[in-house]
This record gives structure tokens, sequence and C-alpha cells, in this order.
């Protein structure tokens, strides 16, 4: 069955196949900044996700994935930030503000990493990638940032426990199973203090057109990313914040996935999603302290998949480093 699955793999990895090679994470609405580069910096103090996910527990080489992040803002200061409270008491964060201007911030940078270890079966991915980004407010309370990134994947294929008919296959002699390749993503992201959109692309780079005359090799395929939410005031303890986004990958292959989340006194959350086609998901958070939140989510999959293995767990710990405002619940991505 591993050799089967690995093989699976493999195939993902050509470019005739249909599918996506980016892994997938239940809670990248608690990390935009994993899915578009335009988000780092985006917040006043250093932020750090780690994240592990295990997917379709039973499956005998089924995937796992682990990543840690960080992000942090160059010359950033929100105007009036001390008094932004947003489901928080409410008035609070009204008195002896300007309402005209208290979520206002000055043009800033961001800068970020990401490093991601994936297995599948025998196939090991590993990536590291550093992001730029640049913040500018358009108006008093709405703002734009554009964002870059860029690194190198490698990927492994351990050939000492792959047992096939076919030693000779061109897609396990070729550069499919033993290679590194560069990666270039760039994004875009305008947001307030009440809702955003975004929209990124990933693994633009592209090697020149394959030669029918040489042997089959792998390819990176483009990945596109819409995403958008607002923050819902339903009372002075709770937000409500609903969030969608569709991927498409340069095969075809779409997908879509709906989210609520429901936030109590900017400390505890609880959340669903439905991922078209593939799992609905439940997830529970606590911000801790103003420097360390961790959350919890699990996926009950709907495919067929759902008949020979069960389900799938991530857990995301995060930690705000140099919060000098004591910040529980992230002002700008919720």
């Amino acid at each position: 069955m591993k050799v089967i699955y690995t093989l699976v793999f493999i195939l993902i990895l050509c470019r005739t196949v249909q599918s996506q090679q980016l892994p997938q994470h239940t809670q990248y609405t608690q990390n935009n900044f994993l899915l578009n580069p335009a988000v780092a910096g985006i917040e006043n103090y250093i932020d750090v996700r780690t994240s592990y996910r295990t997917q379709w527990v039973g499956l005998e080489g089924a995937p796992t994935s682990f990543y840690t992040s960080l992000h942090s803002s160059i010359n950033k200061n929100d105007r009036n930030a001390k008094r932004l409270s947003i489901g928080n008491g409410g008035s609070n964060g009204d008195s002896g503000a300007n309402k005209n201007n208290r979520f206002h911030i000055k043009p800033h940078h961001g800068v970020g990493a990401v490093a991601q270890m994936d297995k599948a079966g025998l196939l090991r991915t590993f990536s590291m990638s550093l992001s730029y980004a640049y913040h500018l407010p358009l108006t008093s309370n709405l703002n734009m940032s554009a964002g870059v990134t860029a690194g190198l994947k490698q990927f492994r294929l351990n050939k000492k426990e792959l047992n096939v008919l076919t030693p000779e296959d061109p897609f396990l002699t070729g550069d499919a199973a033993h290679m590194n390749k560069a990666e270039l993503g760039v994004g875009f992201w305008l947001y307030s203090a009440n809702f955003y959109v975004g929209f990124s692309g990933m693994q633009l780079l592209r090697r020149e057109k394959d030669n029918p005359n040489t042997e089959p090799h792998a390819a990176l395929q483009r990945h596109y990313y819409v995403t958008g939410g607002i923050r819902i005031k339903a009372s002075d303890l709770v937000n409500i914040t609903p969030s969608v986004m569709v991927k498409t990958a340069e095969s075809g292959l779409s997908m879509v996935d709906v989210n609520t989340k429901f936030t109590y006194d900017q400390r505890f959350w609880l959340g669903s999603s439905y991922r078209h086609g593939d799992a609905f998901t439940g997830t529970v958070g606590i911000y801790l302290n103003h420097m360390l939140d961790v959350s919890y989510s699990y996926d009950i999959t709907t495919s067929e998949l759902n008949q020979v293995s069960a389900n799938s767990h991530e857990v995301v710990v995060g930690l705000k480093l140099n919060n000098k405002q004591k910040v529980f619940c992230p002002k700008w991505i919720w």
C-alpha cells in the first residue's frame, strides 16, 4: 500500500496529472501568511506559528505536514492603536479616539519566512522561502499591501524501500524522484479593521517547455488563491467572522473553502469549515495570554477516502513576540 501511495504522489508532480501540489492546511485562517506574502508585517508584533498536521489517519503512507513561519513589521505605527477594541467592551475603544483615523496605519514594510516539511509515503518534500511586503494606507480606514516570496523546494524519494515491477520507469529514473525547484510567489491584500480581500499566485516559476525527445520530468504547477472575510460584531463580547477561499491549480483543479469563526471576549473561539468535495471541519482555539495561543482542528473526510481511513488532525501554536501593546486577538487578521 505504501508503494502504491508513493507512486500516486510521484505522478502528482508530473504535469500530465490533474492535481494540486501544495499541502492542505485547515487552519490557514489562523495564518494567511502561508498563502499570501502580502500579509507579512500586518501586525505590530513578531508573529511566529508552528503547525503539525496528520491527514487521513489509518491510511498507510498518508500525508503529514509540519511548518514554522514568522513575519514582522518594520517601522509600523498604528495611530491610536491602543484604543482599538472590537468585541471587548466596544465603547472602551471609542473613548477619546478620533473615529476618522483610529484604524489608520503609516506606510511600512514587512518581512517573513516559512520552513515546511511534508511526507507522503516514501516521498519527502522540504521548502524554505523568504517574503517581503509593503503596506500602504489608501484612506483613513482602508489599507493595501503587496508582497513577494521566493525560495527553494526539495523533493526526495526513498528508493531503497521502493519495490516496482519496472525499475527503468522513466518517472522514477528522471528528476521527479530527486530534484530541487526554485519557487516564486506574489500577493495582494486589501484590508480594514473589519474586512479583508486577498489574491496570490504561488509556484510561478516555470522551466522551458518539455522537449518530447527527452525523458519525462516534474514541474511545479502554478496555484492561485482568492480569499476574503468580514468581521461582524454580534455583541460586546462576540464577533462572527465568515470567510471564503477559492483555490485553483494550473491543471484546472479548483476547490472552495467556506468558514465561520465565533470569537468570545477576544480570548476563545470556535470555528467550522466546509471544503467542497473533501471534508467538514471543526476548530477550537484559545488566546492564553498576549504571547501564546493554541488551536486544534478535526477534519471529517467526505470523499471516498473515508472508506479506507479515519479523519485528519491539525494543531497550531502561535507566539506573539515583542508584543508591546499586549494584543491578545490580532487586529488585522482574525
